[in-house]
């Protein structure tokens, strides 16, 4: 089965075609909350950060909006901003624009003359990218166009299976993005690997990233990195998705599968299953909905390196 994806003019490809709301800071979570209320294909994220930060602290987080902001699967991303907030939205986005050619908008609340004209301001931003997506059509691409992010549980990564699926994936040519703590993963096959920051990416075709405090914060480090798909091989219930890189979700235990079946995408039990796996993945590239995409799960937990003052 070949693959398909959305070219960008960046020379990326994206494997979605999502339009993207993203608050700057808190206090304009709600012109993102009330329009996708009307609009349920926007993707967004709510969050509690942008204000009261300093330092170090304040600086990943501007990182990591701005990586989220230019996702090779977002089409267009509208940046709200409160107009005081620590977490600049009109730096914010020049920033942005300053590094790709992602189809970037801004509206500040305080500029709009409130909510309600910001809201109206987005209201007619999704009318017109909506618009020029529509003659949008997916083009063939290579697995080497793609960058897919890795999480397993920590017990189990000496796990033949789980090196097993990492091997499968590196066959195919695709670069991977893995939280430095699983290093495990791909112990006694490559020795040098570059590690980066959290949110950050690498242009090798394997690199690791610092990860979060729990799953979440890793999974949105490896989102603001730009991996096109999440693969999460768990033995854990706790079911979480990314609003812009689909979470696929395997089970590697069966109890905790037969309970809740209904929350994961597939179930590994041996290597037969690994084929399987990599089948489902071309099909959720191409636009099949992940389980965590059915459920609408939009989830964002920033990790944080300093206390908010």
């Amino acid at each position: 089965m070949s693959l398909t994806a959305f070219q960008r003019k960046d020379g990326r490809v994206g494997i979605r075609n999502h339009l993207f709301t993203m608050p700057a800071v808190v206090c304009a979570n709600q012109v993102a909350l009330d329009e996708v209320q009307k609009h349920p294909q926007l993707k967004f994220i709510e969050h509690q950060h942008g204000c009261a930060q300093i330092g170090a602290d304040l600086e990943q987080t501007r990182q990591v909006m701005t990586s989220l902001a230019l996702h090779p699967n977002a089409y267009a991303t509208m940046i709200v901003g409160l107009g005081c907030e620590g977490v600049i939205a009109k730096n914010l986005y020049e920033g942005a624009k300053s590094q790709s050619q992602q189809n970037l908008d801004l509206v500040i609340i305080q500029d709009a003359g409130g909510t309600l004209g910001a809201e109206n301001q987005v209201e007619q931003w999704i009318a017109k990218r909506e618009t020029e997506m529509a003659p949008l059509q997916r083009v063939p691409i290579q697995w080497s166009n793609l960058v897919v992010g890795v999480m397993v549980d920590p017990d189990l990564l000496d796990s033949p299976l789980m090196q097993l699926c990492i091997q499968s994936l590196r066959e195919t040519g695709a670069h991977l993005g893995i939280p430095a703590d699983q290093r495990a993963l791909i112990a006694g096959e490559i020795t040098t690997v570059p590690t980066v920051h959290y949110g950050h990416t690498a242009p090798d075709p394997l690199w690791l990233m610092q990860p979060g405090s729990n799953e979440l914060e890793t999974a949105t480090g490896l989102t603001a990195a730009g991996v096109h798909l999440l693969l999460h091989l768990t033995a854990h219930p706790h079911a979480f998705g990314s609003p812009l890189s689909p979470t696929v979700r395997w089970c590697v235990d069966e109890r905790t599968y037969r309970k809740f079946y209904g929350d994961f995408d597939g179930q590994l039990q041996d290597q037969l299953d690994v084929p399987r796996l990599m089948e489902q993945l071309v099909r959720i590239a191409n636009g099949q909905s992940s389980v965590a995409e059915t459920y609408s799960m939009d989830d964002f937990a920033l990790y944080r390196i300093g206390p908010t003052v």
